[in-house]
């Protein structure tokens, strides 16, 4: 009976394998934003700041079978206390797969809710560098055995390092950022409804960007690379566990448009990116294309 419990898990994850592989908008490293980054550079920033950003991710994996599409929204208050900020963001999506043109699976989920709380530890006329500690909180069971999951559904403890450099008064700039989050291990449940201890153990982000601000246009080019390692689960079954660690690479553009209504200031972004993983090509995405625009109100 444990055998044939244990080939159907390895089909089944086998046949979705998106299974262990969930994404999250809040954990997203530049739709959460290098920190710090003022709407107006000569125009003093008020205390509060919230985004209301649309979404439309399309994923296609390595099997040339298995499509999945995530439309959502995403809400992100951030308040500064200079030097130091909070930020809170949260997400909501419609969730669908397919597998051979057929859906699998549909549904609205939430994703977990992101705290970031941090501070400037450099700031003057052409540097600025925060560093800031992150707490993810689940919304919701893993169910990552059974279907495709939108948030990771685990605590997540991390830390992130990110700068600005400016170039004088030209408009030039460049952004950095460094990013570790470790994930506790959760109980997840397979089809037949038995227990694991799952966890997709840790992920890495590294970012390098270049952006031109003119009057009140900007724009954005930028490449980030992501590492998730350490993934475990038990009691464990073949070598699927093993094939889930991944590294994927994004490129992404964006339009920025900044504007003041009353002494308020306002800025619209438009994004598109273009990713892959490059590891593993068992589970991972052969294409992963990203469609977002936000709105930035500072009050």
């Amino acid at each position: 009976m444990k055998n044939v419990i244990r080939i159907s898990l390895c089909a089944l994850i086998s046949w979705h394998s998106s299974t262990v592989l969930a994404i999250s908008i809040v954990y997203n490293y530049r739709i959460a934003q290098v920190t710090k980054q003022p709407i107006f550079e000569n125009v003093k920033p008020h205390e509060s700041t919230t985004v209301a950003l649309l979404f439309d991710q399309y994923q296609k994996k390595y099997d040339n079978e298995t499509r999945q599409n995530f439309i959502g929204g995403l809400g992100s208050y951030i308040y500064e206390f200079e030097p130091c900020y909070f930020r809170a963001d949260f997400a909501v999506s419609h969730v669908q797969q397919t597998v051979n043109h057929i859906t699998t699976f549909t549904g609205t989920e939430t994703d977990d809710i992101l705290f970031t709380f941090g501070s400037n530890v450099i700031k003057n006329a052409t540097k600025t560098v925060a560093l800031s500690g992150l707490f993810g909180i689940p919304t919701h069971a893993i169910f990552r055995l059974k279907h495709v999951d939108f948030g990771y559904g685990q605590v997540g403890l991390g830390t992130q390092l990110d700068g600005t450099y400016r170039f004088n008064d030209t408009g030039h700039a460049v952004l950095g950022g460094l990013r570790y989050i470790y994930f506790v291990p959760r109980t997840a449940y397979d089809s037949a409804c038995a227990k694991h201890t799952f966890s997709i153990g840790q992920l890495g982000d590294l970012l390098v960007a270049y952006k031109k601000s003119w009057y009140s246009h900007g724009i954005e080019f930028g490449y980030t690379a992501r590492f998730q390692f350490g993934s475990s689960i038990y009691p464990n079954f073949d070598n699927i566990i093993e094939k889930t660690d991944y590294r994927r690479s994004n490129f992404y553009g964006i339009y920025k448009y900044k504007f003041l209504i009353d002494d308020l200031p306002n800025r619209l972004l438009f994004n598109i990116s273009y990713g892959f993983d490059t590891s593993p090509k068992t589970f991972g995405n052969q294409h992963v294309i990203t469609l977002w625009a936000a709105w930035n109100i500072n009050f």
